[in-house]
């Protein structure tokens, strides 16, 4: 099996000592200082947190399994700590077994954006807010002003979602959660709605989609967002939830 070795900048020692663990334990391993050709390996080491697993995957369709090695400040996303990185690495690429968690597109300037955690539509003009309509299925659900509103899946509950007073939903369920940022309204609560919903968002003034803080793409009018085909896989976690509790309880 060959696999892909991704580093932030802070962790290229930790990378190169990872590279030559799998070298010495018979994995072909690639340390890989852009993300281009991701779809092409076996499965992809990233070392480094939240924010270059995210990174990483704006870049990527088909999703080889990734295995993360945190190296961030909270990192929901990861498998394990540097410190014990060994075992779980080894086992995990003994094991292969892998668990699929869904992402959220949507189709801007011609282009498909992809997020696993959540699509954020901030208003492009500063201290503005936006007159929104949000639709469900063609219902509309709700017309409110507003400095946006984020489209989130169920790991990303606990990213932006979780700041804006949304709640944590359990990562394993198939759901999409709808909710403003600094609503102008008495009354707005988020909505769960399930993940085969398509989310018709429309808008009185340009706005930014930022696909899991990675990037801004301005546009007017609406954007509809629904679920992926290309989920992103990670190699399983067998206490996933406890992790999780774990890193939110020390945020």
């Amino acid at each position: 099996m060959r696999g892909a070795i991704l580093y932030k900048q802070d962790s290229e020692k930790l990378a190169y000592e990872v590279h030559d663990f799998l070298v010495s334990n018979n994995y072909s391993a690639c340390i890989i200082k852009n993300f281009d050709n991701l779809e092409s390996y076996d499965f992809i080491v990233i070392v480094g947190g939240d924010g270059t697993i995210l990174k990483a995957l704006q870049n990527i369709k088909s999703c080889p399994p990734i295995f993360a090695i945190n190296t961030g400040r909270v990192g929901l996303l990861t498998h394990c700590e540097p410190h014990e990185y060994k075992s779980l690495l080894i086992k995990s690429l003994e094991n292969f077994e892998v668990e699929e968690f869904m992402r959220l597109k949507c189709i801007v300037n011609d282009e498909e954006l992809l997020a696993l955690n959540e699509f954020a539509v901030l208003c492009s003009i500063p201290a503005k807010l936006l007159e929104m309509k949000i639709y469900i299925d063609d219902v509309m659900i709700e017309s409110l002003r507003c400095d946006g509103v984020l489209v989130s899946t169920p790991l990303g509950s606990t990213a932006y979602a979780l700041s804006t007073g949304g709640p944590i939903i359990d990562p394993y369920l198939n759901s999409i959660l709808i909710v403003p940022v600094a609503p102008f309204k008495l009354g707005w609560k988020p909505w769960v709605v399930r993940d085969e919903r398509k989310i018709k968002l429309e808008f009185d003034k340009s706005v930014f989609i930022i696909p899991d803080g990675q990037r801004r793409v301005e546009f007017r009018n609406s954007v509809t967002i629904s679920k992926s085909e290309y989920p992103v896989r990670f190699f399983k976690v067998q206490n996933r939830l406890e992790r999780l509790v774990g890193k939110l309880r020390n945020i």
